[in-house]
């Protein structure tokens, strides 16, 4: 009997140890594999990825504001959607060189001006829509002969655009200007909401502002004279607290392994580029640091950091919400007594943004715009009646306009000059 126990002790001690060679070799197979295919994809990705960080040469113009540097190489990703290199022109915009002033004189000149929507560093130059504007032009009115260019830098609002007409849009003698505003134009039009969120001294914009007079009206806030004088002048900054082990592995695991940050990003993770957001701590800071401003002393007044409701919206907004409102009403008359001593018709684009939150803030820029006297032309509409939704305008994991979108926005403002040919007598 002992004997029995003991070979059957041996049988299976020899089954177990063949179960753990198999299981060994199979795992050592399973990992020399998944070696194999971790290295042909960090091969494949080093091979077809141009970039993995965002490069943005600025220079600033005088009296306009920071702009992109002339015929700098732009590269830009979000890691996910896109990674486009574009080229500025002569001026310092992401669009084609402007036409020969005496040649856009004697065409339909439509200029388009904006934010990043227009600056658009999401879709080749030749995507964008004042390019596919004059492409649809030339096909269904050719007899109207358009020449189209655009003006536009990320982060501006109206306010900070009039200079865009000034200095180059003015030159080209435009029949029409389009202004596409988007639904942060309200908050990028005033002064202290945009030095807020970015952490600026209001005393040094990057761009040209407007503020409340002594007397009650606005008055013009001239652009920092250099970059250095904008980086000097920024609001304090709470040092960042230190980064975990955990977070220096992995930002040095995906400096090195392209795979790694892509698997990273397809989880949801931040780019490597990316600028850590002021926390409400600092946000906090920033906030009373503008309220000790004299001119801005009310800037807090009526809402809290906290406070997710839309006080653009009041009946009776807060103080600095109300002059965001006064500001952008400000900018849109500024733009419309430019037209008018031009000759220009000017029409405001409504970008398919200020319906993405229910369109909440498109009545109010209608009632701005009738009190002013600037028709609205509406690019939501235009997709609902093309049968398009509002997502495909843009990109997964950015609000921006992709393709499509520049091609909606595109025949929305072609639509406009079907109905008002006259526009280009």
């Amino acid at each position: 009997m002992a004997r029995l126990r003991e070979r059957s002790w041996r049988l299976a001690r020899s089954r177990a140890r063949r179960i753990a060679r198999l299981i060994g070799w199979n795992a050592l197979v399973l990992a020399v594999g998944l070696a194999f295919v971790a290295g042909g994809a960090e091969v494949s990705l080093r091979l077809t990825v141009p970039f993995r960080e965002s490069v943005l040469p600025m220079r600033l113009a005088p009296g306009v504001g920071v702009i992109w540097a002339p015929r700098a190489e732009i590269r830009y990703t979000n890691g996910r959607d896109f990674r486009q290199v574009s080229r500025a022109n002569r001026l310092g915009f992401l669009d084609r060189e402007p036409p020969d002033p005496a040649r856009a004189a004697e065409s339909c000149h439509v200029t388009l001006i904006g934010d990043s929507y227009v600056d658009a560093l999401e879709v080749p130059i030749a995507e964008k829509a004042q390019v596919r504007l004059e492409e649809l032009a030339a096909r269904e009115l050719p007899a109207l002969d358009v020449t189209t260019s655009a003006f536009g830098h990320r982060g501006t609002g109206q306010v900070n655009q009039l200079p865009f007409y000034d200095a180059w849009a003015r030159s080209l003698s435009p029949d029409v200007v389009v202004l596409v505003f988007i639904s942060n134009d309200f908050q990028n039009n005033s002064l202290p909401l945009t030095s807020w969120t970015y952490g600026r001294d209001p005393d040094y914009p990057p761009h040209l502002n407007v503020r409340q007079g002594a007397g009650g009206g606005m008055e013009f806030v001239p652009p920092v004279a250099d970059l250095d004088e904008l980086r000097a002048n920024l609001l304090p900054r709470w040092p960042a607290p230190p980064e975990s082990a955990g977070k220096r592995l992995e930002r040095t695991l995906r400096g090195w392994s392209y795979l790694a940050d892509w698997l990273w990003l397809r989880a949801g993770g931040e780019r490597l580029d990316a600028e850590r957001a002021p926390g409400l701590a600092q946000r906090r800071a920033w906030a009373e640091a503008i309220s000790e401003h004299p001119r801005h002393g009310d800037f807090l007044e009526g809402w809290s950091l906290r406070d997710r409701r839309d006080h653009l919206l009041d009946e009776n907004p807060p103080p600095v919400f109300r002059e965001a409102l006064d500001a952008t009403r400000f900018a849109l008359e500024q733009f419309r007594e430019r037209a008018r001593r031009d000759g220009a018709a000017l029409v405001i684009l409504a970008g398919h943004d200020l319906w993405l939150d229910g369109g909440s803030r498109v009545d109010l820029l209608r009632n701005l715009a009738a009190g002013v006297g600037i028709p609205v032309i509406s690019q939501y509409d235009h997709i609902m009646d093309a049968g398009g939704e509002l997502w495909e305008a843009h990109w997964a994991h950015d609000y921006h306009w992709n393709a499509t979108g520049h091609r909606w926005a595109a025949e929305t403002i072609l639509e406009w000059l079907k109905r008002n040919p006259e526009v280009c007598d």
